[in-house]
């Protein structure tokens, strides 16, 4: 093998593509290499019969604004703030808080003096992050500032977005969602869409002398001595003193490593990991005389109890009444195709539900149901494509899991630097916490760091 370059990058998701920018911007020569023919992975996006939709992520945290001025492709990114609407029992709430939210919460039943104390609640638990010392569990946490079920049953949501069941998720989960982790208190969308995001990440690479290459797939990396020292794809061998990989921790161990060079104990710690429940998309467009409300991006529908739902998905069984989610970018981006709006509906299914049918007749039930959420929306509705969790991986090229590692209080994840030298992970599988775009993009960014301190 001739060593071409210094670092060599297994996946263009947002964790390797962040790691990659930041190195190639100190001068490293770094190479990214992507089994699939769009990078981005869960943030990047598709066209159908002439219309543009997100396959992964729908939105995103302030904070990675700050990466993104670091690479100085902030301005370029053209984010744009939007609102979320929560429904739950005919009542709804809107995200981020504001005035609006005194008026809401009294049409959930709750009294002036429940709404100051609920605000007080929630400044405590996010300004002060009392919860972190006093709660395991994040539905202890919402159970501690509200006992009012509408608002018990939205501030869940987390579930939705980590597929793990809510009395399972670690406390911290309130503070990603609510608080300023990330800074999804105030999220952001790109006004071109969120394919911009990996976009402007590889932009940095390759203007700074890196590569990027999309349909190459690496059969394994090489260990020699206790190192890694570069990999083989496809096509060839390709060598390098470091090798960071974007391929989720569990398929970077077991399978392009096979175990070799780490000890038992880190291994069965790894084996651990469990994945989130299933999504399946469909994908939509729908003329503009929906009731669609401007500058709402994303509609969430909540079954009257959350908490029975997950409980019902983990046992393999559907629900008795879904949650699902309508993104509507259009809405915020002003973009129109035809005069029509696109949209992604989600929905969840159990892990092991392997009949497609069954998939597929859920579907239409959750398409009869935006109507609760959006007016009008079946009665405009001219295009949809269903994809179900059995289809993921032949249609999109990842696997339709909510997180590929659904943070839970039965175990920790490890951090970016493996036990093995030359060998980094990044991306949702591993720290920091959260399973997010928000989280891999920091951990592209915090491993880079490493990487350029013990090499400067």
């Amino acid at each position: 093998m001739d060593k071409v370059y210094d670092i060599i990058i297994i996946g263009a998701g947002l964790g390797g593509l962040t790691a990659g920018a930041f190195l190639s911007k100190a001068g490293k020569k770094v190479l990214v290499v992507e089994k699939n023919n769009i990078i981005g992975g869960r943030c990047s996006s598709r066209t159908w019969d002439g219309f543009r939709f997100d396959v992964g992520a729908d939105y995103f945290a302030k904070s990675m604004l700050k990466t993104f001025a670091r690479l100085n492709k902030d301005v370029a990114l053209r984010p744009l703030g939007f609102s979320v609407k929560s429904f739950n029992k005919g009542k709804v709430m809107t995200i981020p808080p504001g005035l609006h939210l005194i008026k809401e919460l009294s049409e959930f039943g709750m009294s002036k003096k429940e709404i100051a104390g609920f605000g007080l609640r929630m400044m405590k638990e996010i300004v002060f992050k009392s919860y972190s010392k006093r709660y395991k569990t994040n539905d202890r946490v919402i159970d501690e500032v509200t006992d009012n079920d509408i608002l018990r049953n939205i501030l869940n949501i987390g579930a939705f977005f980590s597929g793990s069941l809510p009395h399972k998720m670690p406390s911290y989960w309130f503070n990603l969602l609510f608080g300023r982790t990330y800074g999804y208190d105030f999220p952001f969308y790109p006004l071109d869409g969120a394919q911009r995001i990996p976009d402007l990440l590889s932009e940095v690479i390759k203007e700074n002398g890196g590569e990027v290459r999309t349909n190459i797939s690496v059969e394994r990396i090489h260990i020699e001595k206790n190192k890694a020292v570069g990999v083989k794809t496809t096509g060839e061998e390709i060598e390098a003193d470091i090798v960071i990989s974007n391929s989720g921790i569990q398929d970077t161990i077991f399978n392009l490593m096979k175990g070799k060079g780490l000890s038992a104990e880190f291994k069965n710690r790894v084996k651990k990991y469990k994945p989130g429940l299933l999504m399946n998309s469909i994908f939509t467009a729908f003329k503009t005389n929906a009731g669609i409300i401007s500058g709402v991006h994303l509609y969430c529908y909540f079954p009257p109890d959350i908490r029975e739902m997950f409980a019902r998905l983990h046992n393999g069984k559907i629900p008795e009444e879904p949650m699902f989610t309508v993104s509507v970018p259009d809405a915020v981006t002003g973009a129109t195709t035809e005069h029509c709006y696109t949209g992604t509906i989600k929905f969840i299914t159990p892990r092991g539900e392997k009949r497609k049918d069954i998939i597929l007749k859920e579907a239409e039930r959750v398409i009869d149901m935006v109507d609760r959420v959006i007016p009008d929306f079946t009665k405009s509705l001219i295009y949809k494509k269903v994809v179900t969790s059995e289809d993921y991986e032949d249609e999109i090229g990842f696997e339709s899991c909510i997180a590929p590692v659904a943070e839970s209080i039965e175990y920790k994840k490890t951090g970016h630097t493996m036990p093995l030298k030359g060998l980094y992970c990044v991306g949702a599988t591993v720290l920091p916490n959260g399973g997010c775009t928000a989280s891999s993009v920091e951990s592209g960014k915090r491993c880079a760091e490493e990487i350029l301190i013990k090499t400067q």
